[in-house]
C-alpha cells in the first residue's frame, strides 16, 4: 500500500512558489527527528523517530517515489531511548541494497549516559537487526552525533566517543590538540566504523583525539576514499571545522577547512555538512567568529586540494543548522534565517567555479529547537526538505526551480 501526497494542514508555514509543494510524509502527530536520504533507485528514504506513549519510541522509515509514499515500516522501538533535537537517528542505503539505521539508547542514569545502536536490514523487507553498538566508556557520558556515507564496500559512519579509559591508547598523530575544554566528562573523540556490503562492521578506528563535543559530524565519498568533517576544539577554546580524508587508505591529520577563529568555551550544537561529486568536494557551516554569524560553503576541487576561500550564503541574518547536497554538478546548501516573527529554510544554489545563485525560501518555521535539524536531500528532478513544526513535514520543489 502506497500513501499518495497529500497538502498538509499547515499550508500557511510555506513559501509562495508554483513548484513548491507541501506533502505529507507517514509521520504521526508528535514526531521528530527526521532525515533524508537518496535511495538507490532515483527515490528518496525519511527516517524519523514516533512516540508511542510519554517514555516508548519508535523510529521508522518511509520510501518516497515519484510523488508517493509508501507505508513506514518500523525499524526499531525502546522505553530507554536518548532523545534529543540535535543528535538525532540516520538512515542509508547501500548499493547492494542493504539498509543500515541508527539510533541512541541510554546506558546508564543521569542527563546523558547514552551510547549508538546501528541495526542492518538486507532489504526494504527484511527483519532489522543489530550490527553495532557504541556505548560510552562511562555510563555518564555518551556517544553519539553518527553520520553515513555509502562507499565502494559497503558504507562507513562517523561518531563522536569519549576517549579511551587508557589516554596512552590514543595515538600521538591525531592528538594535535593539548587544550582540555575542563569538561573531561564530556571530552569527546572522533571514530570512523566501516560497514560490509551486508552491513557488518569492519574496524573502528580514531580519527582526531579531541573535538567539540556536541555538534554533528559529516563524511562524504570520493574516488580517492572518504572525506570527513567536523567541530574541532583547539588551543584557546577554537571551534573551527577541521576535516581528514583517506590517502592511500590511510587517514590524513586533521587540517582546518578555514580559520575562522571561532572563540566559544562551549559547544555551540551546530555541526559541518559535505557533498561531493567525483573529486569535487563542498563544506557548509555555521561560524560565529568575530561576532558575526554566518552561514558558510569552502569548496575542494580535487581530492587532495586544500578547500578554499569560503563564500558567505546566508542573507545577513542566520541562525544557522545548514545541511549540504549535490544538486547535478552543482552544490545546494539548506540553512535557517531569521525574520521579523520567527526564521525561514532557504535554499542556495552554488556552481563549482563559486556562483551564487538567489536563494529561495521553502517554509516559515519557529526560530527555536523545535524546529530541529531541517534536512535535505536531491531525489530525480524534486528537492525535499524536511523539518519539525508540530510533527515532521516535508516540501518538494521543482530542482529546476532553484536556478
Amino acid at each position: 500500500m502506497t500513501r499518495r501526497k497529500a497538502v498538509f494542514a499547515v499550508t500557511s508555514a510555506l513559501a509562495t512558489g508554483p513548484s513548491l509543494l507541501a506533502q505529507e510524509p507517514p509521520c504521526g502527530p508528535g514526531s521528530g527527528m527526521p532525515f533524508l536520504t537518496t535511495s538507490r533507485h532515483g527515490g528518496a528514504i525519511l527516517s524519523w523517530l514516533e512516540p508511542l506513549t510519554t517514555d516508548r519510541y519508535s523510529l521508522r522509515a518511509a520510501r518516497w517515489q515519484n510523488g508517493t509514499w509508501s507505508s513506514p515500516r518500523e525499524i526499531a522501538t525502546g522505553n530507554n531511548w536518548f532523545i534529543n533535537w540535535a543528535d538525532f537517528p540516520g538512515i542509508i542505503e547501500m548499493e547492494s541494497g542493504t539498509l543500515l539505521a541508527h539510533w541512541l539508547d541510554r546506558v546508564g542514569k543521569g542527563a546523558y549516559g547514552y551510547g549508538i545502536r546501528v541495526a542492518r536490514a538486507e532489504n526494504w523487507t527484511a527483519k532489522w537487526t543489530e550490527t553495532f553498538f557504541a556505548p560510552p566508556n562511562d555510563p555518564k557520558d555518551y556517544s553519539g552525533f553518527l553520520s553515513f556515507a555509502t562507499t565502494s564496500k559497503g558504507a562507513a559512519a562517523v561518531y563522536l566517543a569519549p576517549p579511551p579509559s587508557d589516554s596512552a591508547a590514543t595515538p600521538a598523530a591525531t592528538n594535535h590538540s593539548d587544550h582540555s575544554s575542563g569538561e573531561a566528562e564530556h571530552r569527546k573523540t572522533l571514530r570512523c566504523v566501516q560497514f560490509d556490503s551486508a552491513g557488518h562492521p569492519n574496524g573502528d578506528e580514531e580519527l582526531d583525539s579531541d573535538t567539540c563535543s556536541c555538534c554533528q559530524t559529516t563524511l562524504t565519498n570520493t574516488p580517492d576514499g572518504l572525506v570527513v568533517a567536523y567541530r574541532d576544539h583547539l588551543p584557546g577554546e577554537i571551534r573551527d571545522i577541521s576535516f581528514v580524508r583517506q590517502n592511500g587508505g590511510r587517514w590524513t591529520t586533521p587540517d582546518p577547512v578555514h580559520r575562522d577563529g571561532w572563540v566559544i568555551n562551549g559547544c555551540p550544537t551546530d555541526g559541518p555538512s559535505l557533498a561531493s561529486h567525483a573529486n569535487l568536494v563542498g563544506a557548509a557551516w555555521l561560524t560565529r567568529a568575530a561576532a558575526t554569524a554566518k552561514v558558510q560553503l569552502a569548496i575542494s576541487t580535487h581530492s587532495k586540494a586544500p578547500f578554499g576561500t569560503p563564500l558567505r550564503l546566508d542573507e545577513g541574518n542566520p541562525m544557522g543548522r545548514p545541511c549540504a547536497v549535490m544538486l547535478g554538478h552543482d552544490f545546494l546548501v539548506s540553512w535557517l534565517e531569521k525574520t521579523t516573527s520567527g526564521a525561514e529554510i532557504r535554499l542556495r544554489r552554488v556552481t563549482p567555479a563559486g556562483t551564487l545563485k538567489a536563494s529561495v525560501a521553502v517554509a516559515k518555521v519557529p526560530a527555536s529547537r523545535t524546529t530541529g535539524f531541517p534536512r535535505l536531500t536531491v531525489a530525480g528532478d524534486r528537492i525535499l526538505v524536511a523539518w519539525r513544526d508540530g510533527q515532521v513535514r516535508l516540501a518538494s520543489l521543482d530542482a529546476a526551480s532553484v536556478a
